[in-house]
């Protein structure tokens, strides 16, 4: 019986949004191989993890090979490459994930300027990322087409990361007849972190808005947390520029990234 679920499929795709939101409701970890190889090439200061040796690849999909042998009810992974890397595995559920160059391109954009540079999203270019993608597949793999026949072959094109996973896990669960809790609070993230999102307080601690991460951080003064701000936080309010030390009032919320940015800027009152 299949106790793997393997998405895959090029960058932008929502892979990992899909991937978070199984892992969500359902309790199980998620195995982010592909995160992990952005992790060491940011350790490494390479442009992309294709700059990384292909030894530090191999390696990571050995590791990844060895963690899906464990006697686990369910395990879940995601990556551009899970489906090379756990092709000759038995009881994988493979999920293909695409969309339109055009939506992947938006996405890109959104998350390189919007997310003010701080994600995963390495490389100059969708196109860029694209293309060694399908060099590295080659080099570890010997080709660029995959070699599985996915289970479900989706188009994210129009949706959202939570309907796609809704969507595998309904399509899982009635193959593997697998039963688990999904009726579980959300872990409250705020609460590990100290940050409470809403209304709050803070002083400026950087911000330039002509570099990356094109904007800067303000120190929230209930948690002592360092939020981020991007540049585009500043107009709802009319606010042009940031400076270091100036009190100011915002509001936090979740960026969408596993962490929190700061909103509707303001000065704060003396």
């Amino acid at each position: 019986m299949d106790n793997i679920i393997a998405i895959y499929g090029q960058t932008c795709c929502l892979k990992t949004e899909a991937a978070r939101e199984i892992s969500r409701f359902t309790g199980f970890k998620l195995t982010d191989r592909g995160e992990l190889a952005t992790t060491r090439a940011k350790v490494a200061r390479a442009l992309t993890a294709a700059a990384l040796p292909e030894e530090v690849h191999r390696a990571i999909d050995d590791e990844t090979r060895e963690i899906a042998k464990r006697d686990e009810p369910l395990m879940i992974f995601e990556s551009a490459f899970m489906d090379a890397v756990l092709q000759d595995v038995k009881n994988v559920f493979f999920v293909r994930l695409k969309a339109s160059d055009e939506v992947r391109g938006k996405r890109w954009a959104h998350r390189k300027e919007e997310g003010g540079g701080r994600t995963r999203q390495l490389g100059e270019s969708i196109e860029q990322r694209d293309s060694e993608d399908a060099a590295l597949r080659k080099k570890l793999y010997g080709s660029e087409i995959s070699g599985v026949t996915p289970a479900l072959d989706i188009d994210t094109s129009n949706r959202k990361g939570a309907d796609v996973a809704l969507e595998i896990w309904e399509t899982f669960q009635k193959g593997s007849q697998m039963v688990v809790v999904t009726n579980k609070p959300p872990m409250d993230k705020t609460a590990k972190k100290g940050v409470s999102p809403g209304p709050a307080k803070g002083i400026v601690k950087s911000y330039n808005p002509k570099r990356m991460p094109f904007g800067g951080f303000i120190t929230d003064e209930k948690s002592g947390t360092d939020i981020f701000v991007h540049k585009s936080a500043l107009v709802e309010f009319g606010v042009s520029e940031l400076q270091k030390g100036q009190r100011v009032e915002f509001q936090i919320v979740e960026d969408g990234f596993g962490s929190f940015k700061a909103t509707k800027i303001r000065a704060a009152d003396a």
